[in-house]
């Protein structure tokens, strides 16, 4: 939470600092003439001595950008940019796409909502989940179920006996002590190419998997032997299967193993050998 207050007005950070739900807080929420609202384990709590005004969300997302909105354009066309040890943070406002470069472009922002990055969280039966013999893994889970979170903790387990890939695409996973090849800001396809020809991993993964391109190279891969850790939205095997792309993946036998999260509990609901 503390790498987050150099961005934040400082009645923000005097307010986080006092609060009794601080370790517990998944989300800051920011919008324009309104008062602050946390998430905590999925309850809204509301700070209403703090409004956010129109001036300090634009300051709030100038500092995030390193002071160069520019720098971080194509990051803020899909909504979002992401800072140094992966907390995510979505843009809410009014955008216009721009014919000449492809891509929308955000006129007037009215939110900023923090996702709060996790990396040290302990889930219910992870170690004997991580300790035991690796092998491809589905992690599924709802929102706020910690999947990111697991993943990034299973990818620190692993590299220290395997050879790991991280598809990193939106700078979630990747933290400075992390001892495996690393893949940033790449799409995910072309990263899981990039990997198979050119890393010689045992284990790639990537967060959010389902598009069809994706689900196209994860096939690819699995035929030279790379093993994958791979996240999906969702609360069972039937509901993510419902989905082409990844029922294929089901189908074709590329997960060995499925892992099911709680929402907002961060333990893990079962698992499941397929």
């Amino acid at each position: 939470m503390k790498d987050l207050y150099k961005f934040l007005p400082p009645s923000l950070v005097e307010y986080i600092e006092n609060c009794n739900f601080l370790t517990d807080v998944t989300e800051i929420r920011l919008r324009k003439n309104s008062c602050v609202q946390f998430t905590v384990k999925g309850r809204i709590v509301h700070a209403e001595s703090l409004n956010i005004s129109q001036q300090q969300l634009e300051d709030i997302l100038y500092f995030m950008c390193e002071n160069s909105i520019n720098a971080y354009e194509d990051e803020i066309s899909n909504g979002f940019v992401t800072l140094k040890g992966g907390h995510r943070v979505g843009i809410g406002g009014e955008f216009y796409y721009n014919i000449k470069e492809n891509k929308y472009l955000l006129k007037n922002i009215r939110s900023l909502n923090i996702r709060i990055a996790k990396s040290d969280t302990y889930f219910e039966n992870q170690n004997t989940i991580y300790n035991s013999n690796p092998v491809s893994a589905l992690i599924i889970g709802p929102p706020h179920s910690g999947k990111t979170s697991f993943i990034k903790n299973y990818a620190d387990v692993l590299s220290k006996k395997y050879r790991v890939c991280l598809c990193d695409e939106r700078y979630e996973l990747c933290t400075d002590n992390i001892k495996c090849d690393v893949l940033q800001g790449i799409a995910k396809p072309t990263a899981i190419q990039m990997a198979t020809r050119t890393l010689n991993p045992q284990f790639i993964i990537c967060d959010e998997i389902g598009t069809k391109e994706e689900s196209e190279n994860i096939l690819s891969a699995i035929n030279t032997g790379v093993d994958f850790i791979c996240t999906a939205h969702g609360t069972s095997i039937a509901e993510v299967k419902k989905r082409p792309n990844i029922k294929i993946l089901m189908d074709s036998g590329v997960f060995k193993k499925v892992i099911v999260l709680c929402r907002n509990k961060f333990s893990v609901k079962e698992v499941i050998d397929v």
